[in-house]
């Protein structure tokens, strides 16, 4: 794709430059596209920046507007170069952004190469002293919704399965519905909230409602039949569950360990520079 960029690219800068009153010294050979005030721009630095899915006419127009965009970046800066009083301020600012750059690409090089990972002990941990400051909003459930046309034959054996739900009954409603079943959602090892569920069902079914937790909840309309069997629930107010908030948990705990990684990191780095006097005050002087 590179090589088709430049290709293209220089198909159009010679013609640019054919069609040009004034040309400058140009060799194609040196990658040269444009100088101005003593800066060259060369084919290198467009085609970095150049969409790979453009077309022949729309590269052209991209070469085109980059070129005028480049030349007249040049033509401002020296201008105000001339025209600005003192540059120090600017230079002192440029010279502080630098610094923090390179020190922010060294953390991060530390942060990836010494900060160790965070293991599950320390994350379940944190949910038990925390837990209350994280509770739910609406209530999660975890269990099984099939939807079936209430034709279909052996629903005492599906209701026999989801009244005591393991491993071979579970493989058995698996291969139940994937036969027969209209819709149906296995959500029994993952929290999934409630309203979720309660969207498409055919009668509304609030989530404190105690036929939620005594079984399964049969719903027959006519042509099709509704079976809702909760594993699992968590009502809004209480905490939410570890694996719901696990993700978030991780993520709380990462910021805090980078924080206090660096920190760590910059303190004994500077009580170090302290013991090798690397750091000296005037007040170390006048002693």
């Amino acid at each position: 794709m590179r090589r088709h960029k430049i290709i293209i690219i220089t198909t159009i800068v010679a013609t640019a430059f054919c069609s040009c009153n004034k040309v400058a010294q140009f060799d194609a050979t040196k990658n040269q596209i444009m100088e101005v005030n003593g800066n060259v721009l060369n084919y290198d630095d467009i085609v970095k920046v150049m969409p790979d899915d453009l077309s022949g006419q729309d590269s052209a127009i991209f070469v085109e507007n980059y070129k005028k965009r480049w030349a007249t970046n040049i033509l401002m800066y020296d201008k105000a170069l001339r025209n600005v009083g003192s540059t120090d301020e600017i230079n002192e600012l440029a010279e502080i952004y630098r610094r923090e750059l390179i020190i922010n690409e060294y953390q991060q090089q530390l942060i990836a190469q010494e900060m160790p990972e965070l293991n599950e002990d320390s994350i379940t941990a944190f949910y038990e002293k925390q837990k209350e400051h994280f509770p739910l909003e609406e209530a999660v459930v975890k269990g099984i919704f099939i939807k079936i046309l209430t034709s279909t034959p052996n629903q005492s054996k599906l209701s026999r399965w989801l009244s005591n739900i393991n491993d071979e009954n579970l493989d058995n409603i698996m291969r139940f519905c994937t036969k027969t079943a209209i819709y149906y959602d296995f959500f029994n090892d993952n929290w999934v909230y409630y309203s979720k569920i309660s969207s498409i069902l055919p009668e509304k079914i609030d989530a404190n409602d105690p036929a939620l937790s005594r079984g399964t909840v049969v719903l027959q309309l006519d042509e099709y039949s509704y079976y809702l069997r909760i594993t699992g629930i968590c009502q809004a107010g209480t905490p939410k569950p570890y694996e719901l908030i696990r993700p978030e948990l991780m993520n709380i705990m990462a910021n805090k360990q980078k924080i206090d990684f660096i920190h760590n990191f910059q303190e004994e780095l500077y009580q170090k520079a302290l013991k090798n006097n690397t750091i000296i005050t005037f007040e170390d002087k006048n002693k």
